[in-house]
């Protein structure tokens, strides 16, 4: 037999994500692709990994059988992927950093922007949404996100808090009047996640929801905001983007925003290698150069 470990992270990959659309995403290559390694290894394996339904895929008992040592290969070669890549000493190739949006475009995108003046032969794979890469597969170098895991071969490095407020456009407020602080948001139109991240609870300033009505989801918080300021209804988002929003005011402006703790991860192979460490160091200093407005908003300036 011929197959080797490429092929094995095809598997792994259909089987996680149930698709070989959400494979092709993870693996960065088109569904045909996919679909042909995953055939092109059952050929030589001789039996079925995987069978369709209508749901998408599933693995079979032979599939099943074999998913610990796959996972075990995986591991393997993702330790040694990352102790050959943590002792690299030089300022050049890429780094991949996942990010929300809001925080990708106040802090990440200028600060890879100002590196590059000086390393211009680095390059950054920004990923961004809501959605959590691993950063022990190596999904991502680096991850700035709000939630701190738990993994023990992660490094966590916090930089500190994001304020959040609820943000409306003054028509829509006209028109529904403002809610009572502490008296829930029953009545009034939301404009949320699809799947709300866990670490951004309590959602909504921590107001009660019961009675509100979801009028618009979506992931991306520039279409969010947009929303609310055609008049769609309330919006939870940074203030360092709500404020910048000349069609929006803030719901309770005299109230305190939430704020949540902001952290830089990579896995503990990864923190020696030179152009990881330059990324890093770029995106802290942004945050530090920018800590006001993030924890307070841009009328903070």
């Amino acid at each position: 037999m011929s197959w080797q470990w490429d092929d094995v992270r095809f598997f792994l990959a259909v089987a996680r994500a149930g698709s070989l659309s959400g494979a092709a995403r993870t693996l960065g290559v088109g569904h045909v692709t996919v679909g042909r390694r995953i055939a092109l290894l059952e050929q030589q394996l001789g039996v079925t990994l995987l069978n369709r339904n209508p749901d998408g895929f599933v693995v079979t008992s032979a599939g099943e059988a074999i998913l610990r040592q796959c996972t075990a290969m995986e591991s393997a070669a993702m330790d040694l992927e990352r102790t050959v890549a943590g002792r690299d000493s030089r300022l050049t190739g890429s780094v991949r950093v996942t990010a929300t949006e809001a925080l990708a475009h106040q802090v990440i995108a200028p600060a890879v922007a100002a590196l590059r003046e000086t390393h211009p032969a680095l390059r950054v794979d920004l990923i961004v949404g809501v959605r959590s890469l691993d950063v022990a597969r190596r999904e991502a170098d680096l991850a700035v996100r709000f939630a701190r895991p738990s993994a023990s071969d992660l490094v966590c490095r916090k930089l500190g808090e994001v304020a959040f407020a609820l943000y409306a456009s003054k028509r829509y407020l006209a028109r529904k009047g403002t809610p009572k602080q502490g008296a829930g948001l029953a009545d009034f139109d939301l404009i949320t996640f699809t799947g709300a991240p866990p670490a951004m609870s309590p959602f909504f300033m921590g107001e009660q929801l019961e009675g509100a009505r979801i009028a618009l989801r979506c992931d991306n918080p520039f279409v969010q905001l947009r929303a609310a300021a055609s008049h769609g209804g309330i919006a939870e988002a940074a203030c360092c983007l709500g404020d910048g929003m000349p069609d929006l005011v803030r719901v309770w402006p005299d109230r305190a925003p939430a704020r949540r703790v902001l952290w830089l991860i990579m896995h503990q192979d990864m923190q020696r290698a030179a152009r990881v460490r330059a990324v890093s160091g770029a995106i802290s200093e942004a945050f530090r150069r920018q800590r006001r407005i993030l924890e307070q908003g841009i009328a903070a300036k």
